[in-house]
């Protein structure tokens, strides 16, 4: 059974899976005017792909954006992201500099949760999942592969090291080949949350034959789901307005079910 968290006031792991809005722009001004954007569309949480930004390397320009973005964001719950080239991301970067601006943007006060991919050197990561967590944020461990899906087994074990970690959510990502390997991210992700931890998860298969996974979430255990305002940060995405209108749907469906 998942324990769900409340970030500001919004509740990460129960009822219809909540839906991030990813920011892509190369700079700040344009990077506030797709915040406001998100906002607009009623996104349940904006997530700062920083790993586009074009003053990353600059630790006063990090600051000032998280700066702009919470004063723009307001209670909307924000989400840190550096994702690297090794895992589908726009940025080479050494250890040393993604730890230091995932505890930049942590000790600014400006985000609720910084994701971290866990899997390169556990270890380090892990340590870095709890300075995080001490800094004030909570935090996403999170694995992403875009060359293929895992057989199902294999996916529950990287859950299970990622559990490790003692993140508080844990997150996958997979590129399908064909419905079987969608079913496959779904079926893991359903037995984790019932055999091995109550902490809310978030899982998908990439692309259009992952289509079903990020509409689905309620139906097998994945808490949130990433629609797009402008442009996408991953193959598959869906345009916010449509993404609300199909979990509602579902969400309706299956309450005519339990009747």
């Amino acid at each position: 059974m998942t324990k769900p968290i409340q970030i500001k006031n919004l509740i990460i792991g129960s009822g219809i899976p909540k839906i991030c809005v990813p920011l892509t722009a190369s700079d700040k001004e344009t990077l506030c005017r797709e915040a406001e954007a998100a906002k607009a569309a009623g996104a349940d949480l904006v997530e700062w792909r920083a790993d586009f930004f074009e003053g990353l390397s600059d630790n006063d320009a990090v600051l000032e954006t998280l700066r702009k973005l919470r004063g723009v964001l307001e209670e909307t719950p924000l989400l840190f992201t550096i994702r690297t080239n090794a895992e589908g991301g726009n940025v080479d970067i050494s250890p040393e500099e993604y730890r230091d601006r995932n505890l930049t943007a942590a000790e600014s006060g400006c985000v609720d949760l910084v994701d971290v991919e866990v899997f390169g050197d556990m270890p380090k990561r892990t340590l870095l999942v709890h300075e995080l967590q001490e800094a004030g944020t909570k935090v996403i461990a999170s694995s992403h592969d875009f060359r293929k899906t895992d057989d199902q087994e294999t996916l529950v074990n990287r859950f299970r090291e990622m559990d490790t970690t003692g993140a508080d959510i844990l997150k996958m990502a997979v590129m399908p080949d064909g419905f079987g390997d969608a079913e496959a991210i779904m079926l893991a992700t359903n037995r984790m949350r019932k055999e091995f931890t109550e902490k809310p998860l978030i899982s998908m298969a990439m692309g259009m034959d992952g289509f079903i996974t990020r509409i689905s979430g309620e139906n097998f255990g994945s808490s949130v789901t990433f629609g797009t305002v402008g442009k996408a940060s991953a193959p598959g995405q869906i345009p916010v307005w449509e993404l609300r209108n199909m979990l509602q749907v579902l969400h309706e469906k299956n309450e005519e079910g339990e009747r």
